[in-house]
Order: structure tokens, then sequence, then C-alpha cells
């Protein structure tokens, strides 16, 4: 992937992560993508699968405000997330840290608890921006048998975030 995309898949992942639109990535930031994906999952936050839910994204907040808050005042600009973000990716480190959000998310997702995410099930895990529903289950969905496995999601949060695909 070239420089340019990398920085474009840097502010447009920036931009997801921006809860409150402020222009930083704060704690509160974190906190609350956690909250919408359990409100739109209809999952509350003192379960187990909520709590864990909760807990990926504040560590996620942690290890990022450690690697990325570069003048240390507690908030993550635009510009320090994409200073960054290469080097994140090219580490692996960006996927280590937002791996437990991402099966956090899937459980939260699998209300029938059965491995796999059916399209409604999907319905209130997927976020993305300019992305219809249908197109993006069709895509994740590899193997075309009608759900969504952990590696399939897996793959598919992967692309996104990586080339917006």
């Amino acid at each position: 992937m070239s420089l340019p995309s990398f920085r474009e898949s840097a502010e447009r992942n920036f931009d997801d992560l921006d809860a409150d639109s402020d222009g930083f990535l704060t704690r509160y930031d974190y906190l609350a993508l956690a909250q919408q994906r359990l409100q739109r999952a209809g999952v509350r936050p003192d379960t187990p699968a909520g709590e864990a839910l909760v807990d990926a994204f504040i560590n996620a907040w942690d290890t990022h405000a450690r690697a990325l808050d570069t003048d240390h005042d507690g908030e993550i600009s635009k510009e320090e997330y994409v200073r960054s973000f290469e080097m994140l990716v090219r580490t692996g480190a960006l996927e280590a840290v937002l791996a437990p959000i991402c099966k956090a998310a899937f459980t939260v997702a699998d209300h029938d608890g059965d491995g796999h995410i059916s399209a409604e099930e999907f319905r209130s895990l997927w976020s993305h921006r300019d992305t219809d529903l249908g197109t993006a289950f069709a895509a994740a969905d590899s193997d075309g048998d009608g759900r969504i496995s952990f590696e399939e999601f897996a793959r598919a949060r992967h692309g996104l975030l990586i080339s917006g695909d």
C-alpha cells in the first residue's frame, strides 16, 4: 500500500474513531464507541459480553494513547494518528490492539451464540459510513453460506481498516 493510501486509511479511521467529532481522540471517544455498539446490538454493558467489549475499547485507547499521543496531552490529534498509522500497520501493532475489539464485537453481535453472524445480526454490528449493508455482508461472507464466521468478519474488518474496501 502506498503512503497516500495509508494516509487516506488513517484519516478515515481517525474520523470513525472520533465519536464526538472534535478533531481529537480521547478515552471518551473509545468508551462512546463501545456504548454505541452495545446499544445497536441491544446488549447491556453489565453483561459479560458487554464488559468484554468495553474493556477491549478501553485497552485499545490505553495502547493508542501510549503509542500515539506524542505530546502527552491526553489526546491524539489527527496528525499524531496519521503519522503513526503506517508504522502500526507494518509492525502488526494495530492489528494486535484491534483484535480484542473485533472478537468482542463479534461476540456481542452473535446473539444466538452459534459462532456465526447472520445478516440480521450483522446489521447491529456494521457501522462503517457510506457502506451498503447488503454489499458489506456479501463481501464479508466469502464462502457464500449466508452467514459470517469470525474469521470472515476479521478479514473484512481488516480490509476495511487498511484499505477501505
